[in-house]
């Protein structure tokens, strides 16, 4: 691909109807055509909520597990909304950080955790980093671009990336401490961290009586504070933090910041 063209495709790529459909035809390859199942995390899971992987594969794959997700919208059971706009949310504030180091952004080893479908990755590119620098883990994976793992024991080095995204992702642990400490290990000295969460004011019975199951774990976290004392005395710099305003309403906690 040309530079001209490839600057094109990114910049096409922030709209989420076109990573959608990339991150669809992939799937509908994957899961129809080739007949494949998902790859699906065999490890130690006891730090892991239940029904984890299986709410979460829905975004592109509904198996009949759990009861069909309130919002989500399918065609051959395979989910048609994969461009995870909601994204942006913790990559905007590193852009922000980045803005006056452009070359540091172009050149960041990024990591995202948990992004469920390629969808985070191409958003993550359409906003400056270069596709071939960015890393991802998850669960599961039908993408050869997303690895098998697990946040409570990332499978890479230590000071590995400047940049980890977590998006929803914490929330679904039962070790959280521990969860946030691999974020701290993979990322190099004053690399920066994008967390986010949602907050919501339904008590965890109320989840389980809408939705059937809990979703993450029953210990949740309700302010960027908590999230920040999770990294206990490894924060350097706190660069952005939203917290909700009415907790009478759903909303998201974003934290962003860098460690020591």
């Amino acid at each position: 691909m040309t530079n001209p063209l490839k600057k094109m495709y990114v910049i096409f790529l922030r709209i989420n109807s076109l990573r959608s459909g990339i991150s669809f035809i992939k799937a509908f390859i994957y899961l129809q055509v080739l007949r494949k199942k998902p790859r699906v995390f065999s490890g130690d899971d006891n730090n892991i909520s239940n029904k984890t992987i299986a709410s979460n594969m829905r975004i592109i794959h509904e198996d009949g597990t759990l009861p069909e997700h309130p919002t989500s919208k399918t065609f051959f059971n395979i989910g048609l909304n994969q461009g995870n706009p909601k994204s942006d949310m913790i990559i905007e504030p590193v852009n922000s950080v980045l803005s006056s180091r452009l070359s540091k952004k172009i050149d960041a080893k990024v990591l995202t955790i948990g992004p469920r479908s390629l969808g985070e990755v191409l958003n993550i590119q359409s906003h400056g980093y270069q596709y071939k620098n960015i890393k991802a883990v998850d669960l599961f994976s039908i993408s050869s671009k997303i690895d098998i793992g697990d946040i409570h024991n990332l499978p890479y080095d230590d000071n590995s990336f400047d940049v980890v995204f977590c998006g929803w992702v914490v929330a679904y642990s039962e070790n959280k401490k521990l969860a946030v400490s691999e974020i701290a290990r993979v990322l190099k000295p004053n690399g920066i961290f994008s967390i986010g969460v949602s907050y919501s004011p339904k008590t965890n019975e109320e989840q389980i009586r809408e939705r059937g199951y809990l979703i993450g774990s029953e210990d949740r976290l309700e302010n960027t504070a908590q999230i920040l004392e999770l990294f206990e005395d490894n924060v350097k710099n706190i660069y952005f933090e939203t917290n909700p305003e009415d907790l009478r309403k759903h909303s998201q906690i974003i934290c962003t910041g860098s460690v020591k």
